[in-house]
């Protein structure tokens, strides 16, 4: 996905992990607050935009980005979704 590691340190017995997008002030958290461990391998409630999801979805493909559907459309745009290594589920779609 073009992510940049900006803090992976030790929290208790997991890790805190922060994540930047290039060139974006937004970033992402990977952390499983105590109590909802059974939302590991679950979906994501958020998604990412690209300018040219075709493009973006082939170039993911290629670099091993599991995709669980292929591009879907829809009469607000397209999308598509993919899984991360523990099974979460997240939504890639066109602006």
């Amino acid at each position: 996905m073009g992510f940049k590691v900006a803090t992976d340190q030790p929290m208790g017995n997991q890790r805190w992990i922060e994540l930047t997008i290039p060139g974006a002030q937004t970033g992402v958290v990977l952390f499983t607050p105590p109590g909802q461990e059974d939302r590991v391998g679950t979906f994501f409630n958020g998604s990412f935009h690209c300018d040219d999801l075709e493009y973006t979805f082939a170039k993911l493909s290629e670099r091993g980005v599991v995709f669980v559907s292929g591009i879907e459309k829809q009469p607000w745009g397209s999308y598509a979704r993919f899984q991360d290594p523990d099974g979460n589920t997240f939504v890639l779609s066109s602006r």
